[in-house]
């Protein structure tokens, strides 16, 4: 579609927003009209010009975006307070060796899922003494997103698993993780998480035998 023949919602979210994702108050902000904003908002998404991501929370279409849209950024705006975990976590740092199209999360709200049209977001609660320690803020196509550090990551999924992993060995069988990759990690990496899962003793048996296999 050229920008000629956009309806003017449509025409001012392209010209004025750089952000690929945005809110109902950013349309609001547009078109105060609540009856004309509806019936605006309908046609866009009828048209296929406008995407709902959830009630609240939209993109347009993937030609009319200024920039790529990030699905672990989306993540954490979807359900907060999150990060990204678990498989998709893994599967960014180049750990395990399959693609992954949920996007895993952890979060300390109840677990929730949504099915949007970018894709499946899972959540899991998993309790932390300090939830954000070892996450790190990412870039990825010029959008910024909290993802878990590979060790937090591999916390993460033993506790949701229920795994009474305590060396490298499953780690290398069952995720077919390279030695190279766990030979990455740091006696720092190990004392940044170790502690914080106090509810879960799987998950400090796994991190304290992990670190012991390494010798860190």
């Amino acid at each position: 579609m050229t920008v000629s023949i956009m309806n003017k919602l449509i025409r001012t979210l392209f010209e004025t927003l750089e952000q690929p994702v945005f809110s109902a108050a950013d349309i609001q902000n547009i078109e105060p009209n609540p009856n004309v904003r509806y019936a605006l908002v309908k046609r866009s998404i009828k048209d296929g010009d406008l995407v709902q991501i959830k009630r609240g929370l939209y993109t347009l279409c993937a030609p009319l975006r200024k920039q790529p849209l990030n699905r672990a950024s989306l993540a954490n705006r979807l359900y907060y307070p999150s990060y990204v975990s678990l498989e998709y976590a893994l599967s960014n740092h180049g750990w395990i060796p399959e693609g992954v199209s949920t996007v895993t999360c952890a979060t300390s709200k109840n677990p929730a899922d949504f099915d949007t049209p970018l894709g499946r977001f899972t959540y899991k609660r998993i309790p932390q003494a300090m939830f954000f320690c070892g996450v790190e803020i990412v870039s990825i196509d010029g959008e910024s997103a909290l993802q878990a550090c590979p060790l937090k990551a591999l916390a993460d999924y033993v506790y949701i698993h229920k795994l009474e992993w305590i060396n490298r060995e499953p780690l290398i069988e069952s995720l077919r993780i390279e030695e190279d990759e766990l030979n990455t990690l740091s006696a720092d990496d190990f004392e940044s998480i170790q502690g914080n899962y106090r509810t879960a003793p799987t998950v400090e048996a796994f991190l304290t035998g992990l670190r012991k296999d390494l010798k860190l």
